[in-house]
């Protein structure tokens, strides 16, 4: 492999690191899960699935592909995974309290 080639590989290797750490924060996910089910154009899809409601989510589930069910429930646990380290960052976003408006209502009687 030429200097060259090596760079360009690298080069590749970094866009697709910073790519997929976009994904991640944009689904608010630990980890995008791989295998059947998962597709690159389905990232929209993805967003609508995790943030609706659980019933939907469970609605939603039943009519997916057998071979699609893990992945989608590996979603769901990235997410999770995600929201505990959030929680315990103990960091509020503004994200974060659109998402929790009740949580964090500051005029609470």
């Amino acid at each position: 492999m030429t200097p060259e080639q090596q760079r360009l590989l690298i080069e590749i290797n970094e866009d697709f690191e910073e790519h997929h750490a976009v994904v991640n924060r944009n689904l608010r996910i630990k980890r995008m899960p791989t295998g059947p089910g998962f597709r690159l154009r389905d990232l929209d899809k993805y967003a609508v699935f995790l943030d609706s409601t659980p019933a939907e989510q469970a609605e939603f589930m039943k009519s997916v592909h057998p071979d699609e069910l893990e992945f989608y429930e590996q979603l769901l646990m990235s997410r999770i995974g995600f929201e505990i380290a959030e929680e315990k960052s103990g960091s509020i976003t503004e994200d974060r309290v659109a998402r929790n408006p009740d949580r964090y209502r500051w005029d609470k009687e």
